[in-house]
Order: structure tokens, then sequence, then C-alpha cells
């Protein structure tokens, strides 16, 4: 049987932190752990309280600043066309990408997003939450896009 819509919303309410933020995090963190080490005379305990410090302090702040800009975005997608609705604390903006204007589609199932680009040069930036959701976007694509 032939889906003929897909929806999803972005962030799910368990939403914390972005696999790329992750991994920027992780560089930054070893990157205070090796500079403290050598700082305080190759010790291990300050330089372990730091990099604690400095990743409790990021995951405070990153909440507070989704708590406080509230940004949701909700996806639908049809066999003719995709519908995107991005809601900010204060603004709503919504955009629509008709399938068969669509030249070209670039997805990531590692750091979970991509792009649409369609023949006028408009870029249409996606997020998801689960690998799933990028596998279901990417058979839905293959199975109504007309090449």
């Amino acid at each position: 049987m032939k889906t003929t819509t897909l929806s999803w919303k972005f962030p799910q309410k368990e939403f914390l932190i972005l696999k790329i933020e992750v991994l920027f995090i992780a560089v930054l963190a070893i990157l205070i752990f090796i500079v403290s080490f050598v700082q305080y005379d190759r010790r291990w305990l300050p330089p372990v309280l730091f990099t604690i410090l400095f990743l409790a302090i990021y995951v405070l702040i990153s909440s507070l600043a989704q708590k406080w800009r509230a940004v949701e975005e909700q996806y639908h997608l049809t066999g003719n066309h995709l519908e995107v609705v991005r809601k900010k604390r204060t603004a709503t903006k919504k955009e629509k990408a008709l399938l068969k204007d669509i030249a070209h589609h670039k997805l990531d199932k590692f750091f979970l997003g991509g792009y649409l680009l369609t023949k006028k040069g408009r870029k249409h930036l996606l997020f998801f939450n689960t690998k799933q959701e990028v596998e279901k976007f990417e058979s839905f694509l293959k199975k109504h896009l007309k090449r």
C-alpha cells in the first residue's frame, strides 16, 4: 500500500542536544581538559572539575535557550508538495515546495538533517528526530519524485 502523506514535528519533547552539538562540545571538553591538565602540572582533579563545570554550564544554558526560544517545526509531506511550518516564540513562517519543482535533495542519516533545493534556487532545510524518520522521508521521496 502506498503512503499518501508523511508528517513529523521537530523537536520532540525529549530533545536535548543535536548530534553535531554533542560532537563539538566533546571536542571542546577534551580541549579544556588537556589545557587545564597542562596548566596544573599534570594533576587530575582540577582538569576533571573544570571539564564537568563546563559541561554543566553548557547543558544549563542550552536547555534555558531552548525553553526561551520555543522553536518548533512541523513538516507535512504529500504526493504533491512539502509544507513546513516554522514556529518561533513570536513568529510563524510557512513554506511550501512542490515535489515537481525539487531539483536536488540531500539527507544526512547520522546528523539527522538535510535540505531540498528547488529549480528556482530556494533551499528548504529539514530536521529529523530519528534515523527512521529520515529513511521514511527518503523512501517517500523516491516513490513520489518523477525524474
